[in-house]
C-alpha cells in the first residue's frame, strides 16, 4: 500500500472532500484520488441536538470552527434529510420549477431552500432547513451536492435484480429502499429503537405495494437481524408460495 507523506496531504488536488450532514451532525472525510486503496482520512465529527431551527448555524459553525474543510478541494456533500421526495424526471422537467412546486405540495419549504438531483428518470427534491442550501452553494462552490437517499437508490439499482428491500440503519434512523430490477417503487427514512422496528417496515412495506413475501429479496446493513421479529420475517420470505 502507498505511504503517505507530508507532501501529499499538503496536495489538494489529490483529495476530495466528502462531507455527509445531518440532522445530527457533520462527518467530513479526505478520500485520495489518486491512491483509491487508502483509507478516508477523517477530518472532524461534529454532533449537535435535533433542531430545524439551530441547524444553519450548526453547520456554520462546524465548518468555520474546522477551517481545513475550506482549502481547495473538489468536494461532494451528502445531505440526510428525512423530507426527501423521488419525483419522475419526466414531470420534473416539464416547466421551470416544476420540482419545486411538485415538493411544495407535500412539505413545506421555501422555494429557495429545496435542492434537486438526478439520476435519468428518477429526480430528488430536498430542503433540509432554511439558509442550508444558500450556505452550502456560497461555501462550496462548484461542489456536487447530493442526498443520502438519492445517493443509494442510484448505486443499488445499478445492479439490482427482481424485488428487492435494503434496509440500511444507523443510529437513530433506516432508510428503507425497495426496488424491482432497475425501477425504484419506494425509497424512505424512519426513526428506529429496536431492529424489530425495522422488520415491522419491511414486511409493511411489501403488503402496501401488493408483493408476495416470497417474492422479495431483503438486504440488511447496520442492524441486527437475530430477533424475533427478523426471524419471522426470514420464515415469511422462505415460504413459498
Amino acid at each position: 500500500m502507498y505511504t503517505l507523506t507530508a507532501a501529499d496531504f499538503a496536495d489538494t488536488g489529490q483529495w476530495r472532500l466528502l462531507l455527509k450532514i445531518g440532522c445530527t451532525g457533520l462527518d467530513a472525510a479526505l478520500e485520495n484520488t489518486l491512491h483509491t486503496e487508502i483509507e478516508p482520512q477523517t477530518l472532524c465529527s461534529v454532533k449537535w441536538d435535533v433542531n430545524r431551527d439551530e441547524l444553519l448555524h450548526n453547520i456554520e459553525e462546524a465548518v468555520f470552527n474546522n477551517p481545513r474543510l475550506l482549502d481547495d478541494f473538489a468536494t461532494k456533500i451528502i445531505l440526510y434529510d428525512p423530507r426527501t421526495l423521488f419525483i419522475p424526471t419526466e414531470l420534473a422537467e416539464e416547466t421551470s420549477g416544476a420540482e419545486e412546486e411538485l415538493y411544495q405540495k407535500v412539505y413545506t419549504a421555501d422555494y429557495s431552500d429545496i435542492m434537486t438531483d438526478s439520476d435519468r428518470d428518477l429526480t430528488a427534491a430536498w430542503s433540509l432547513a432554511p439558509g442550508v442550501k444558500s450556505f452550502l452553494m456560497r461555501t462550496f462552490p462548484g461542489a456536487r451536492i447530493t442526498c443520502n437517499l438519492m445517493e443509494k437508490v442510484r448505486r443499488l439499482r445499478e445492479d439490482n435484480k427482481g424485488v428487492s428491500i435494503y434496509a440500511q440503519a444507523r443510529e437513530g434512523e433506516a432508510d428503507i429502499i425497495m426496488l424491482e430490477d432497475n425501477g425504484l417503487i419506494s425509497a424512505s427514512t424512519h426513526e428506529w429503537v429496536h431492529p424489530d422496528d425495522i422488520a415491522y417496515l419491511c414486511l409493511n412495506l411489501m403488503d402496501v405495494y401488493g408483493y408476495r413475501p416470497a417474492e422479495v429479496k431483503v438486504y440488511t446493513e447496520g442492524v441486527s437481524d437475530d430477533t424475533e421479529a427478523w426471524r419471522v420475517v426470514k420464515q415469511t420470505l422462505n415460504n413459498k408460495h
